[in-house]
């Protein structure tokens, strides 16, 4: 593995997140599921979380024995290199049915799917467009709402969900 160090845990979160990804994710990835996103949050007081959400790259998504048998090797994984020190909470799950869309690499993977937006800005007299993603084009994502294809800035979209 190259390039991963242990981060003091006066690190922002944000880069604790980023070395537990870089840390995890050959491991993920050689079991054929990927991460989508790893969160974690330190309150001033309590006890620390570390949430990971994995799933199976396609439409078939991650079953519950392979979120317990992650869990366990991503835990065993994270007390042998110990890169955030104190202790803290270990949550890996699912990103759900109606999960975030969270970059451009979600706009082309889910393009078919049921998607619900919120931009930022009224777009076409609206600012919720629900429709089937046709994906993106340049830096705009394709909506087709009603029969009629709606462009939004990528820029522009506050929210973006799988809708069901």
């Amino acid at each position: 593995m190259t390039g991963w160090q242990a981060v003091p845990t006066a690190a922002p979160p944000e880069e604790i997140a980023a070395q537990v990804e870089e840390l995890i994710t050959p491991y993920v990835t050689a079991r054929g599921l990927e991460v989508v996103e790893v969160e974690y949050h330190r309150p001033a007081r309590g006890r620390a979380t570390l949430r990971i959400y994995l799933d199976r790259p396609g439409t078939g998504g991650i079953t519950l024995d392979e979120i317990t048998r992650m869990s366990r090797v991503i835990g065993e994984l994270l007390d042998v290199h110990d890169p955030i020190g104190p202790s803290y909470t270990l949550e890996v799950s699912s990103p759900g049915l109606t999960r975030e869309l969270k970059g451009p690499r979600d706009y082309a993977r889910y393009a078919g799917r049921k998607v619900r937006l919120t931009s930022r800005r009224p777009v076409d007299g609206r600012q919720v467009h629900r429709g089937i993603l046709k994906g993106l084009e340049g830096d705009e994502v394709v909506v087709e709402v009603k029969g009629a294809l709606v462009r939004l800035p990528l820029e522009d979209i506050a929210k973006a969900r799988l809708d069901l």
